[in-house]
């Protein structure tokens, strides 16, 4: 089993070179959300953007997010924006990811579970890191 301690750092950076950018979407009933990534392939200990947005029947909504690191079914790590627990944000945020060592060549998932007014989304991102 790998060990995933991703540091999370909280700016959102523009990477050269990165390509553009992906959104993945997803509801569930009147809760939206949606990230912004750029690379299935983000290199070890190097910054890698996310931008997440959540709204709430059309409106920004007021929810609170964590992340799940996935090898195949297993969690094998959980973080939470900032830090803090639980995140709480209202429509939007931004933050960037430092991928460790230990992650380099692993086929992992990045679920980032958004919850708002009784909905929960889990928006999944395959990633394997590369040197």
């Amino acid at each position: 089993m790998v060990a995933v301690a991703v540091v999370v750092a909280g700016a959102w950076v523009g990477v050269a070179g990165a390509g553009p950018l992906v959104t993945v979407r997803k509801s569930s009933g009147p809760l939206v959300a949606t990230i912004v990534l750029g690379t299935h392939h983000p290199k070890v200990g190097s910054k890698w953007p996310l931008r997440v947005t959540a709204t709430l029947s059309g409106k920004p909504a007021h929810a609170t997010s964590l992340y799940l690191f996935m090898l195949g079914p297993a969690v094998v790590a959980t973080q939470h924006p900032y830090g803090k627990n639980p995140y709480r944000f209202t429509g939007h945020y931004m933050d960037t990811f430092v991928w460790p060592a230990d992650s380099l060549g692993q086929d992992l998932t990045l679920r980032v579970v958004i919850s708002a007014g009784g909905h929960t989304v889990d928006l999944d991102w395959a990633v394997t890191p590369v040197s």
